[in-house]
């Protein structure tokens, strides 16, 4: 179809504006994609009028991994957000005739294209595609039948559980233990979100509440799996699972009824090969009793949906995350959907009911906690750890993260003037750039020097994954891509790699494409070693610690590695984090608080950030959600 084809229209009704040379111009300005168009006119009966646009609108937004358009989102003066002094004057900014923005919204509920059973719905004021309303309403159903759930819970007993695991309720301390509260929601609720910032113990909280629950129902051992969204995320939640079981010393009689193994929700489910449908669905259920869904800010609408309806009706649900993390790279904000609201400091809002059961159950009939009416259905259901045991008052990270994620500038100040060891930061300049490559550089090299000693795979990789350089773009040459060249340049001057041709020994790559055949999915990081016969394979370590290895030709899409964007980061942690922001100009759009913080706390122990200053002010000023409405749904009358 020629670019004439496209916007030539059939009975539409007379205007002033030139359709075609204004959709030519959104195309060069990079607001639209030919197929944008292509679809908008297929499902407005190839007319060109005030819906057409509205339906535009919905495409971009989905684009943008929005799962819906909400009417009030919609800037009705400039809705394609077009630089107005770089409009050329015989253009319009708007393409709206002469009808208000709500005239035009309410020509949607007549729409051919609208209602049940059709491509577009409408739903509290959001123009959805149906496939997206129907992942929303598959979750918020789902979310409700778990919540309502009867558990039969011998509330004495777990009283006493939650007391073994938490010590003795102290009336002389005021402070709330909410990993407590969390274990006792998330023991009588079939379903529960547990959120927190890095450090705050949900690991460690999930642990203890496993432990209660095989206690409570010794007598027929619940069947408990654990998933996270990629095979790096899965192999720390095992990892983390396996040092908080060795902490508790819990007895073997219930150490063993606790799984030290996470997986993949992709291999959870059972890609089929070849489609996205899964062997386990609606008509073939999942066996288990409880699952655990760790990084669940990660998880997106359409994977999370398929996942809920493969789950029995007994199931419980546990979602696990950082709600003031990135959302999911696809559509949807799932977990900050469920935790909007939520604020340090302060107790989420409990029902009077359960705020009885938890004075009691946590408190000993103390009223520690009060209730709050709240409209939210799953309200009951949210667990909100407050306390990071990983960075005290002696954390610059730590400090770090809650400026930029409070946008407190006071507090930053305070911050950068302490001094903290584990904390460098530097102005982006010529020279603090070519530092950054150096000091990255060097930290490699400790990996590649066990690999020319020969050492164990796993091992290799052990050392690799105690640094990682994170960039906030891809291009550019603050981006992953040069990035990674100047890295790969320093180190071959050191003699310890030799990039003769694409691959190497030595070279540490990221898959980028699911491959459901390999069993080898996105965010997966391997490193090319000679094998045996000296030949290079790409050596991966699965969330099992076992090495698979692969011929570089067999391989699906894939990059280097030695440097990774803040979004491919999500899920990882590594002992020594640096990051590196590009300068204002560059860090306009792509640069938010959520992208910072994300970046930020992925350092364990040391964490390093070049960036002009401005830029980080820029950038925690900045917070940016997803349109949805799943918080509608679920939300009382």
């Amino acid at each position: 179809m020629s670019q004439l084809d496209l916007f030539s229209e059939e009975g539409a009704p007379a205007s002033t504006i030139d359709h075609g040379k204004y959709l030519t111009y959104l195309l060069a300005q990079g607001r639209l994609r030919h197929s944008d168009i292509a679809l908008a006119k297929l499902l407005n009966n190839q007319k060109l009028n005030d819906c057409f646009y509205v339906i535009l609108l919905l495409l971009k937004s989905e684009q943008n991994q929005h799962s819906c358009l909400a009417y009030s989102d919609i800037d009705w003066d400039n809705p394609f957000s077009l630089i107005v002094e770089l409009v050329e004057e015989d253009l319009p900014i708007t393409p709206w005739q002469s009808s208000s923005g709500k005239k035009i919204w309410q020509r949607l509920d007549s729409h051919h294209a609208v209602g049940d059973g059709k491509p577009l719905q409408l739903f509290a004021q959001k123009l959805y595609l149906s496939r997206l309303a129907t992942y929303e309403v598959t979750l918020a159903e789902r979310f409700k039948k778990m919540q309502a759930q009867n558990i039969k819970v011998d509330l004495s007993r777990l009283q006493s559980l939650l007391t073994e695991y938490f010590g003795e309720f102290d009336n002389s301390n005021h402070d709330v233990d909410w990993q407590k509260v969390a274990c006792a929601i998330a023991a009588i609720k079939g379903f529960c979100v547990l959120t927190g910032g890095p450090g705050t113990g949900k690991t460690t909280t999930v642990t203890k509440l496993l432990a209660i629950l095989q206690s409570l129902y010794k007598q027929a051992p619940l069947t408990i799996k654990l998933v996270a969204p990629t095979g790096k995320a899965a192999a720390r939640l095992s990892e983390s699972i396996l040092g908080a079981k060795d902490k508790l010393n819990l007895g073997p009689d219930i150490d063993h009824l606790i799984p030290e193994h996470a997986q993949t929700i992709h291999r959870l489910l059972g890609v089929i090969p070849h489609s996205n449908r899964y062997r386990f669905n609606q008509q073939n259920q999942l066996h288990l009793d409880v699952l655990i869904v760790d990084e669940a800010s990660m998880v997106d609408l359409s994977l999370l949906a398929k996942l809920v309806t493969a789950l029995p009706d007994h199931a419980r649900l546990i979602l696990l995350g950082d709600k003031d993390q990135l959302t999911s790279v696809d559509t949807g904000s799932v977990l900050s959907d469920l935790c909007q609201g939520l604020t340090l400091g302060e107790q989420p809002p409990y029902s009077k009911h359960l705020v009885s059961q938890l004075n009691q159950l946590c408190f000993a009939g103390n009223p520690y906690l009060h209730a709050t009416q709240s409209e939210f259905y799953l309200a009951d259901s949210v667990a909100f750890l407050q306390k990071s045991h990983r960075f005290d008052s002696n954390s610059g990270i730590g400090q770090l993260a809650f400026s930029v994620n409070n946008n407190s500038r006071a507090q930053l100040s305070q911050t950068l003037e302490q001094g903290y060891k584990d904390l460098a930061l530097y102005d982006l300049t010529t020279e603090q750039y070519t530092a950054l490559i150096i000091r990255s550089a060097n930290r490699y090299a400790e990996y590649l020097k066990l690999m020319h000693e020969k050492a164990d795979p796993v091992a290799i990789h052990h050392a690799f994954g105690q640094y990682q350089l994170l960039a906030a773009v891809r291009e550019g040459p603050y981006g992953v891509t040069t990035l990674n060249k100047r890295i790969e340049q320093q180190l071959f001057s050191k003699g310890l790699i030799m990039p003769s041709g694409r691959y190497y020994a030595g070279l540490p790559i990221m898959i980028t494409q699911n491959d459901y055949q390999l069993k080898l999915f996105n965010g997966d990081i391997g490193i090319l070693l000679p094998d045996e016969t000296q030949q290079l394979k790409a050596v991966f370590i699965d969330e099992q610690g076992a090495q698979r290895a692969f011929y570089p030709a067999r391989l699906p899409s894939h990059e280097s590695v030695y440097v990774m964007t803040i979004h491919k980061s999500q899920g990882s942690e590594f002992s020594h984090t640096a990051m590196i922001l590009p300068p204002r100009q560059r860090a306009a759009r792509g640069v938010n608080r959520q992208l910072v913080y994300t970046g930020i706390t992925r350092a364990k122990h040391q964490f390093e950030l070049v960036a002009q200053p401005q830029v980080l002010y820029m950038a925690m000023a900045k917070s940016v959600s997803r349109c949805s409405g799943l918080r509608d749904r679920l939300t009382l009358g």
